[in-house]
């Protein structure tokens, strides 16, 4: 997977953890980067993050079969908000990659076919692109870790952080 192959449909855990890990204001700035204007409209304010960050990433509608859709599997799937299933129907029908923090949402997506970007692989893929060198990505995983709001599991954070010692001392 290439982080800058496809188009990445964003959500707001993505966007509070890589703002939480210092990394928002890049990742807005690739340019294969979109919010949807529901999302950024109704759950997007101050609390999630700065807003002229959020301002820098590019904006997307959904079509009006999009949203029926979103409807339809709403009724199916009680346990997805619409804001993740509206994410998941524009992901679908356009072949972008889902960036998401939430569990639910990922299985769903990948269970349906659509591919799936999480927190911690987009530090590793911005790493490996160098968009972020090796400190930055560490420094970015540390951040998370002594989040006491982050959902990330702290293994998985960990995992990480040596997972990217080692590919630096293997180049």
């Amino acid at each position: 997977m290439n982080l800058t192959e496809k188009i990445i449909i964003t959500d707001t855990n993505i966007i509070t953890d890589l703002f939480n890990a210092n990394l928002l204001e890049k990742f807005s700035l690739l340019d294969n980067v979109y919010i949807l204007d529901i999302i950024k409209e109704s759950e997007i304010n101050h609390k999630t993050c700065n807003m002229e960050l959020i301002d820098k990433i590019k904006v997307i509608q959904a079509t009006s079969n999009q949203i029926l859709e979103m409807e339809k599997l709403a009724i199916e799937n009680k346990k997805l908000s619409p804001q993740d299933l509206i994410n998941y129907v524009v992901a679908k029908d356009n072949n972008y990659i889902l960036a998401t923090g939430d569990n639910r949402l990922k299985t769903f997506s990948e269970k349906n076919g659509v591919e799936v970007l999480r927190t911690l692989k987009i530090i590793k893929l911005m790493n490996s692109k160098n968009i972020i060198n090796k400190e930055n990505a560490i420094e970015a995983c540390l951040l998370l870790r002594n989040n006491p709001y982050t959902r990330i599991p702290l293994i998985e954070i960990d995992n990480t952080i040596e997972e990217i010692k080692k590919l630096a001392i293997a180049v």
